[in-house]
């Protein structure tokens, strides 16, 4: 019973440090705000494990509708365990995901990393910045801070943001020791996850709080959800999948 006790506390601590988030929380919902009055798309983009901050807002219940993923089957765990670790440290992989999405000048790229420290990730976001899109960052500072970029420009993805959001993860990620060479019990998805959603709500009630349209997804297991959700999905989903 030791670890759960112990995790708890860690996950506890953590998400009581949130408060300190608020002010760069604000200043991202309103990046996404002044996005969306403009006629501009909200992307997230993340590799491995971080690419479930993404899907955590993506095509879900309370999920805002107008969000679109940059996370190609081989940025997950989903065919093989190491295939994701390989690509986040292949810069030219940039290549591919230029070819397949569009990112614009005003649009919004919202992009996960723990440590922020590889390739990829630090490529695509220096070019989706040169297209002049804006940047929220979800990372681990105390994590970040420590380690060196294995990009060839040496930033750290904290580094190319407008906005950081700290996920307070630790160097690791791994909170909880077991003993002395084992530690379990991960933070990062568990708070991304969180600044995620509290970026999207405080934005979606932005958009009410000026009149706009605000389309937000209900559970699909509620009874009546289906048509409208439906119709959602019609109009700013399917035909944007290419």
């Amino acid at each position: 019973m030791a670890f759960i006790d112990t995790y708890f506390k860690e996950v506890e601590q953590r998400f009581a440090v949130m408060k300190q988030e608020r002010e760069p929380l604000e200043r991202a919902a309103r990046l996404l705000f002044e996005a969306e009055k403009e006629h501009h798309t909200i992307y997230t983009f993340g590799s491995g494990h971080s690419h479930m901050i993404g899907q955590d807002i993506y095509a879900r219940a309370g999920g805002y509708a107008k969000v679109y993923p940059i996370n190609e089957i081989e940025m997950t765990l989903a065919t093989h365990p190491t295939k994701s670790t390989t690509l986040e440290r292949t810069a030219s992989y940039a290549d591919v995901l230029d070819a397949i999405y569009t990112i614009e000048a005003g649009d919004v790229l919202l992009v996960t990393s723990n440590s922020g420290r590889n390739p990829l990730v630090i490529e695509y976001t220096m070019r989706a910045r040169e297209k002049g899109a804006r940047i929220i960052v979800i990372t681990s500072l105390s994590h970040s801070k420590t380690i060196a970029s294995r990009h060839e420009s040496g930033l750290r993805l904290f580094e190319l943001a407008d906005v950081i959001l700290d996920n307070h993860a630790p160097y690791g990620d791994a909170t909880t020791p077991i003993d002395d060479a084992t530690s379990m019990g991960p933070v990062s998805t568990l708070t991304g996850c969180f600044l995620a959603q509290c970026v999207m709500g405080r934005f979606v009630e932005l958009l009410k709080e000026h009149g706009m349209e605000a389309p937000v997804f209900a559970s699909s297991n509620m009874d009546g959800a289906d048509e409208r959700n439906r119709e959602l999905f019609d109009k700013y989903v399917i035909k944007t999948v290419k």
